[in-house]
């Protein structure tokens, strides 16, 4: 009975998917084979134009600049939440509950305002530079990589790596070779949810970068505030590609990868 009622309950979740996600990007792609009207919009006939543009060295540079400060902001957020994972999960539970709670809570606040928060925080000479805009990107999404890792880290059993230290291995022997094998499902999930937010990005370049640092995001959206459609649905499919990969990595890796349910779950004080 469960078996039949599968595919019926996660009927609205594909159908959710292919009318908001599948069907404009569909359309997204069908735009940029199209030529460009100069009155806004596109005109209904085959062109290669967009993709042609798409494909130059400018384009191209941006994408790379996009996927190079994605990976950038990924890795230092996974830098500074494995030590603070590691010591939320050591402590008591409320407490830790209060602290998570602390991480939290600037994600219910306008992303804007936080930006705007961050225009008068950052020094002047940090404003329109690529580290000012990848220091904003890793604060702001931080929350992101850490939440996943703290989960892990409660999944996982503490006493292996206690036996670790026993057995003559040194805290970082004990880390590599232990913790981090069973916090790597929270880790991938964490980077895939840093990185592809990231990639899309645009308000936090425009306004931290002051219109010097170019990106996908702002790529995008300057062509078609230039009503040129057709070039910026091409930019909008790389910045779409550059999303589906990590997205498909992540997704493979929780297929192959055993689940860590049988693992004991960390004991907690009151």
């Amino acid at each position: 009975m469960k078996g039949r009622l599968a595919p019926w309950l996660a009927a609205p979740g594909v159908l959710y998917l292919a009318v908001l996600f599948v069907g404009p990007a569909a359309v997204i792609l069908a735009f940029s084979f199209c030529e460009r009207d100069l009155a806004g919009g596109v005109r209904p006939a085959f062109s290669w134009t967009a993709w042609q543009m798409a494909m130059d060295s400018l384009t191209l540079r941006v994408i790379c600049r996009t996927v190079s400060l994605s990976a950038v902001v990924t890795a230092l957020d996974l830098l500074l939440a494995y030590p603070c994972a590691a010591k939320l999960a050591a402590m008591p539970r409320r407490l830790r509950g209060l602290f998570v709670l602390m991480i939290s809570f600037p994600l219910v606040t306008s992303l804007l305002l936080r930006t705007y928060g961050w225009l008068n925080l950052l020094p002047l000479d940090w404003r329109g530079t690529l580290a000012g805009v990848a220091l904003v990107l890793a604060f702001n999404y931080l929350p992101f990589m850490l939440l996943p890792l703290l989960r892990a880290y409660e999944r996982a059993d503490e006493t292996l790596a206690l036996a670790a230290l026993d057995l003559g291995a040194t805290p970082m022997q004990a880390f590599w070779h232990v913790t981090l094998p069973l916090t790597l499902p929270g880790a991938i999930s964490g980077a895939a949810l840093v990185f592809i937010p990231v990639s899309g990005e645009y308000l936090i370049p425009h306004f931290i970068g002051e219109g010097k640092v170019n990106v996908a995001g702002t790529l995008v959206m300057e062509w078609f505030g230039h009503r040129h459609w057709p070039y910026a649905a091409a930019c909008a499919t790389w910045l779409a590609a550059i999303v589906l990969v990590p997205l498909a990595g992540s997704m493979l890796w929780s297929i192959e990868e055993p689940t860590t349910k049988n693992q004991n779950p960390r004991t907690d004080d009151a």
